[in-house]
C-alpha cells in the first residue's frame, strides 16, 4: 500500500531569525522542514524551526527522528539547542551530515559548554551520527531484530543497489551543492514518490545541469529563494539563488511542484507576498513556504 507523506514547514528564513511583527505571516524561524513518511519522521536541517518540531514530537510521543543537515552554518543548526527529544531517554536521534569535515565534533563543540549548559554527550537520548560522502546514496538507518543497523554497511561505502531492500524503504540520494564551505542537497525517495531539498546552492551552468538530472520527475522541489535577481547580483559567491531559477529548474526537471523558502532575513511579509504573486503568475506549480504549512504528497 502506498504511504502518504506529510511535509510540514517549521522555518523559512536564511541567515538569522526574524521575530518582528512584519515577519509573522511567512514566519521568522530559520530553515527546518519535516517529512512524515508514514513509518517515521525526518527533518531537513536544524534551524530554529527544529524547536517547534521537537515540541510536536514530544506531544505526539514520537521517539525517533532523522535529521539531514545540508551544512554547518548557524542558521541551519541553531534549533539543536532547544530540541526537546534530546532530553527524552527513550528517544533515538540520527544526524546525517557531510563526511570529511568532522561535523560530529563541531556539533559537540557547539552544543556544550561554554556555549550551552548541556552537551550532546550528556543528554539522555541516543544520538547517532552518520557521515555522508557527497554524491552517496544510502538508506535511512533502521534497526533489525538482531539490533544491528543495516544502514551502516551502506554508509561505509557499499552500494545500496547491491542490497535487496523493501520497495517502501526510504532511500536518500545526495548531490554536492555550490555553497561556501560546501553543502549537501538531498533527494528522499521510494519507488512511488520523491522530494528534493536544494537549499544553499548558487547556480552555474554545471550546477543547473546536475540539479536538473538530480530532480528529474520529483513530486516536490524545495528551493532556495533567498534573493531577488537584483539582490543576488549584490551577493554573488554567497551560495544562494532566486525563485525564478527555481521555476526554471522545476520545469526542466519535470518536478510536479516547487516550494520556495530560505528567504532573506530582511524580506517582510508584504514584500514576500508581492514576490509570491509574481511567482504564481509565472508558474502555478510554485508557492512560497509559510511556517505551519502542510503539504500532502
Amino acid at each position: 500500500m502506498e504511504e502518504k507523506w506529510i511535509l510540514q514547514v517549521h522555518g523559512v528564513r536564511g541567515s538569522a531569525p526574524a521575530a518582528e511583527r512584519e515577519f509573522l505571516t511567512y514566519g521568522g524561524n530559520t530553515s527546518c522542514i519535516s517529512l512524515d513518511y508514514g513509518r517515521g519522521v525526518l527533518a531537513f536541517d536544524a534551524g530554529t524551526g527544529l524547536s517547534g518540531l521537537g515540541r510536536r514530537m514530544c506531544d505526539k510521543n514520537i521517539k525517533r527522528a532523522d535529521i539531514l543537515l545540508s551544512h554547518l552554518h548557524m542558521d541551519h543548526l541553531s534549533g539543536l539547542f532547544g530540541f526537546l527529544p534530546f532530553y527524552d531517554p527513550e528517544a533515538e536521534i540520527h544526524i546525517y551530515g557531510r563526511a570529511g569535515i568532522g561535523f560530529p565534533e563541531y556539533l559537540h563543540l557547539l552544543v556544550g559548554r561554554p556555549f550551552w549548559p548541556v552537551g550532546l554527550k550528556e543528554v539522555p537520548a541516543r544520538i547517532r551520527f552518520h557521515e555522508i560522502e557527497p554524491g552517496q546514496s544510502f538508506a535511512l538507518a533502521e534497526k533489525n531484530p538482531a539490533g544491528k543497523d543495516p544502514a551502516e554497511k551502506n554508509l561505509a561505502g557499499r552500494n545500496p543497489a547491491e542490497e535487496k531492500e523493501p520497495e517502501n524503504r526510504i532511500q536518500i540520494d545526495t548531490l554536492p551543492g555550490n555553497h561556501p564551505g560546501g553543502s549537501l542537497l538531498y533527494r528522499v525517495r521510494t519507488a512511488e514518490k520523491s522530494v528534493v531539498y536544494a537549499l544553499d546552492c548558487e547556480m552555474s551552468e554545471e550546477m543547473v545541469d546536475a540539479l536538473a538530472d538530480f530532480s528529474t520527475g520529483s513530486d516536490l522541489l524545495i528551493w532556495d529563494a533567498a534573493f531577488t535577481p537584483r539582490d543576488l547580483e549584490k551577493h554573488k559567491g554567497w551560495g544562494h539563488s532566486t525563485w525564478e531559477q527555481g521555476i526554471a529548474l522545476r520545469r526542466r526537471a519535470g518536478a510536479k511542484a516547487a516550494l520556495m523558502t530560505h528567504f532573506s532575513q530582511g524580506y517582510t511579509d508584504g514584500f514576500l507576498q508581492q514576490q509570491e504573486q509574481l511567482a504564481r503568475e509565472a508558474d502555478s506549480a510554485a508557492c512560497f513556504a509559510r511556517e505551519g504549512m502542510v503539504i500532502r504528497i
